[in-house]
């Protein structure tokens, strides 16, 4: 018996660097595999999120002398986002399990967009300062201003 020789994390793009998945926007899937490699026997793979266990279904390869578990996310949440997820290797209780782990990244589409200023009406040659403030967005939103004619919307 011996243990696991590696673990290594993927997600849709290809392996995952630096704990971080590739960024996925709000309401997309996501499939995160963790392949272990080696081990004798073939070592069990667990997916936990925040510690606890979500998947420990497991697929084994042995002529290839790898095991793997795949975790999917149908629709990404806003509580999605950074959550740390763990990939646990391990093929005996009397050796700790390799642990690799994973945060999802994510962009964000804003929660609101106002537009602030004096509610009046406009007159031509007169100067009026509107804000508009966007929240909820990652990255930060751009905002782009537009000026259009009356007669594009009568069009």
């Amino acid at each position: 018996m011996f243990p696991p020789q590696g673990v290594q994390i993927s997600d849709d793009t290809g392996p995952v660097k630096n704990e971080l998945t590739s960024a996925y926007a709000e309401g997309a899937s996501i499939t995160l595999t963790c392949l272990a490699n080696g081990g004798k026997p073939l070592p069990r793979v667990t997916w936990k999120r925040d510690g606890t266990s979500i998947t420990n279904e497991t697929q084994y390869f042995p002529e290839r002398r790898k095991s793997q578990s795949v975790l999917r996310v149908e629709k990404l949440m806003r509580s999605h986002l950074l959550a740390m997820h763990s990939c646990e290797v391990s093929n005996s209780v009397q050796s700790p399990p390799l642990i690799v782990r994973v945060a999802i990244e994510m962009y964000l589409r804003p929660l609101e967009v106002k537009l602030l200023g004096q509610n009046e009406p406009l007159s031509a040659g007169r100067r009026i300062d509107i804000v508009c403030r966007c929240r909820g967005s990652r990255p930060p939103a751009t905002i782009t201003w537009w000026k259009v004619s009356i007669l594009e919307y009568l069009e």
